[in-house]
């Protein structure tokens, strides 16, 4: 911001100083001018008198009296015109520090009538927000961007910015892709990430992330490509659970729970198993058990990891006068991403524009990927949002509530929500 009035400071000087050299200028040429001028007639007529007195058409004596004449006419013009000179000068030089006044407070007033937009300070504050934000987010410190008040649509724009300046700063194309993948947009997920691979091919998280877009593009759907990748994951780092897990939940989601078990059960099975992945993995294993005690009856199962897991039963109301400004192809997000973690949603349902109240189920299976599952955090916060355009990203003029704090408990939870005003 500061550079800014400094530019515009700059800008103000030089439309001045384009106004008051020329009338400086002109004041001095104006000046030369009229003493070049007498000195000119002056000389033009003493030629002719001499030329008539060598002619004899005056005597000598007249030639002496009209030449005494004309200098004292041109010494009477000198002396009348310096008062003049002075008056003019006196001018030119009030005329210059009027302007030197007048060109800043004009400039300043229309800038301010015409130029200056709330929303340019704003801009500006957001952004030296995000200077101090970013280089935490980037090292994993979400809490201090949490506080902060940062969201991921923040986030997205900033790493954008930040990496068209640095278009090989793999970490941040990791850090989009991630970004990507929590707001359902798959395509341009998988394009960070293969980004992010293209500049270093050996790292394992890219290459997981790549996979976990991949099938997402394909609905979950296990594709000889992303089979083999997984399997290759497996060979190089067999302790790592990401591949286990991914595998294991695209099994599960196409409803092998027989495969999905068999996968995460060779997790367990090893000796140096992290422990907070063999709690999560053992209560999927249990799910999934449930679902081959009663295959035929997928509500049943889906009760069953109710009763183990957190569930938010989200109503979403819209308040009269937003109502008719309403489109159907209106997309509702509704959301919840942890108090205390990373700003990416941890569970979204997406639809489009319905009669309401319209509820929402919000549980570990609208999760984008394993690892940030709602069941892994404490207290969320809820939130719907309504965009005209079916932007993952808020913008403005989305429809936005209140949001709410929820203490997470197992089983089915109620969150009522209010769509009640625009984003700025």
């Amino acid at each position: 911001m500061t550079l800014l009035w400094a530019i515009l400071a700059g800008m103000t000087l030089v439309g001045a100083a384009i106004l008051i050299v020329p009338v400086l200028r002109h004041q001095s040429k104006a000046d030369v001018s009229g003493e070049l001028v007498n000195s000119l007639v002056f000389k033009d007529r003493l030629k002719e008198l001499d030329a008539e007195r060598e002619g004899q058409f005056i005597t000598e004596e007249q030639y002496q009296q009209l030449k005494q004449e004309l200098e004292l006419t041109l010494l009477k013009d000198v002396q009348d015109s310096q008062p003049d000179l002075t008056a003019k000068s006196s001018a030119g030089k009030w005329v210059a520090w009027i302007l030197i006044i007048i060109v800043p407070i004009a400039g300043g007033i229309i800038y301010l009538s015409e130029g200056y937009r709330p929303e340019l300070s704003e801009w500006f504050q957001q952004q030296e927000k995000m200077q101090r934000v970013m280089p935490l987010m980037m090292s994993g410190n979400f809490e201090a961007a949490e506080k902060e008040g940062v969201n991921i649509g923040d986030f997205i724009r900033n790493i954008q910015i930040h990496l068209q300046q640095n278009p090989d700063d793999a970490q941040s194309w990791y850090l989009l892709g991630v970004s990507y993948l929590q707001v359902e947009v798959a395509k341009q997920s998988e394009l960070a990430f293969s980004r992010a691979l293209n500049i270093e091919p050996d790292n394992i998280d890219y290459l997981m992330g790549h996979t976990q877009a991949s099938l997402a593009m394909n609905n979950g759907q296990l594709t000889p490509k992303i089979h083999q990748t997984l399997l290759q994951v497996i060979q190089q780092q067999p302790q790592n659970p990401k591949p286990y897990m991914t595998w294991g939940m695209a099994l599960f989601q196409q409803r092998d729970f027989q495969g999905a078990i068999n996968i995460w059960q060779q997790y367990l099975q090893r000796p140096d198993a992290d422990q907070r992945a063999v709690k999560l993995l053992q209560r999927s294993i249990d799910v999934a058990k449930a679902g081959l005690e009663q295959p035929a009856q997928a509500d049943q199962t889906g009760q069953a990891l109710h009763q183990q897991k957190p569930e938010l039963s989200v109503t979403v109301k819209v308040s009269d006068t937003i109502k008719t400004q309403l489109s159907p192809t209106d997309t509702l997000f509704v959301y919840a991403k942890a108090t205390n973690g990373p700003p990416m949603p941890l569970a979204v349902v997406r639809q489009t524009v319905a009669q309401w109240p319209v509820t929402a189920q919000l549980n570990d299976s609208t999760a984008m990927t394993p690892d940030m599952a709602l069941s892994k955090f404490e207290k969320v916060v809820v939130q719907a949002r309504i965009s005209p355009s079916g932007n993952a990203i808020p913008q403005s003029g989305d429809w936005i509530g209140p949001t709410k704090v929820i203490s997470l408990k197992p089983g089915q939870q109620a969150v009522e929500l209010e769509i009640n005003s625009a984003m700025p």
